[in-house]
């Protein structure tokens, strides 16, 4: 996801609805979200360095979302997970 950085936080997060096209994107920025945060808390209190295999978490993260998402988003949310890198 791209977004221009001279836009205001709500302009970005209409572009990034825009390149996401899902109903769910706002729990995919929110998960995201938790997911920075949780590796800066980990950098600075148990000097963990930021990685991409500890970002591949999100996708078990992101699975416990499937627990209360409406059935109709399913088929979508599938092929999303397994699209994720």
């Amino acid at each position: 996801m791209q977004t221009s950085s001279d836009l205001d936080p709500f302009e970005c997060l209409d572009q990034f609805n825009q390149q996401l096209n899902m109903p769910f994107f706002m729990e995919i920025i929110i998960i995201m979200c938790w997911r920075i945060w949780k590796a800066r808390n980990d950098l600075i209190f148990q000097g963990i360095q930021p990685s991409v295999l500890t970002s591949k978490s999100f996708k078990s993260e992101f699975s416990l979302f499937t627990m209360r998402a409406k059935r109709n988003y399913f088929p979508l949310i599938d092929t999303w997970i397994e699209n994720l890198v």
